[in-house]
């Protein structure tokens, strides 16, 4: 028999709205609820995947270890992001990257077995999870084409790709909690100078800044920091964000 609570936090989520109520009970029946501590890890680099997650609610950062003793943020996830999901069709895979949550959190955990054999067989589950590789891979190509680029160039790719990534209704506040230092590991620069130029920009009106959480006040002042040509060597790198959303 399903938990019904389960049951219940799985239709609040559209990507389950098309499946039958046999359906959707079988996967509530085979779904396991986690919280996860803040700053805790929900998986390792390294170990073998067992298992994949649907955030509930929260958010994770995705960080892989470097020779240094820093480690790289690849992806910060919120509700209805899934993890763990890049390698889980591989034979013996293992996690690519470790997942720690970014402030209380709570997932629901899939079993892998279970998540290849029945989970995706569903059309628009696979169609979702595929999406969500595919989006991922996207802002890794993204970030790798931004390599070049200034600072302040990368910061505000950075806060407008979180910012629309998120549901509408949450307006122009970034949800996730970003701090500093994690916002610097994710663009390649020093902590010092990602908060010399987010204190500038909330001087400037552009942002406001709450704890960890940061607000949108003037858009376009921050894409135009992105379009900026500050230098030659600059001068040709462009997000691939910023040229979509110029197509669009």
């Amino acid at each position: 028999m399903p938990d019904h609570s389960i049951l219940r936090k799985l239709q609040s989520f559209d990507c389950f709205q098309k499946l039958s109520p046999l359906e959707l009970a079988t996967i509530a029946s085979h779904t396991e609820l986690m919280h996860v501590n803040h700053g805790r890890t929900l998986f390792k680099e390294g170990t073998a995947i067992d298992a994949v997650y649907l955030i509930l609610y929260g958010s994770f950062k995705i960080q892989q270890k470097t020779r240094s003793e820093e480690a790289v943020v690849f992806y910060f996830l919120s509700r209805g992001d899934f993890l763990g999901i890049a390698m889980a069709g591989l034979s013996n895979a293992l996690y690519p990257a470790s997942a720690l949550a970014n402030e209380e959190s709570a997932v629901l955990k899939l079993p892998l077995r279970f998540y290849n054999d029945r989970f995706l067989q569903h059309p628009s589950l696979r169609e979702i999870v595929s999406r969500q590789i595919s989006d991922r891979f996207f802002e890794f190509q993204n970030d790798r084409c931004m390599t070049k680029a200034l600072t302040p160039q990368k910061l505000a790719d950075l806060l407008l790709r979180t910012l629309d990534r998120q549901p509408k209704e949450h307006g122009h506040r970034i949800h996730i909690p970003l701090t500093r230092h994690d916002m610097a590991r994710k663009i390649g620069s020093q902590a010092e100078t990602v908060i010399r130029f987010i204190s500038e920009w909330t001087k400037n009106g552009w942002i406001r800044t709450e704890n960890k959480h940061i607000e949108i006040i003037n858009r376009a002042k921050l894409e135009e920091v992105l379009n900026e040509k500050c230098s030659r060597r600059s001068s040709r790198t462009t997000s691939i964000y910023s040229a979509a959303t110029r197509r669009s």
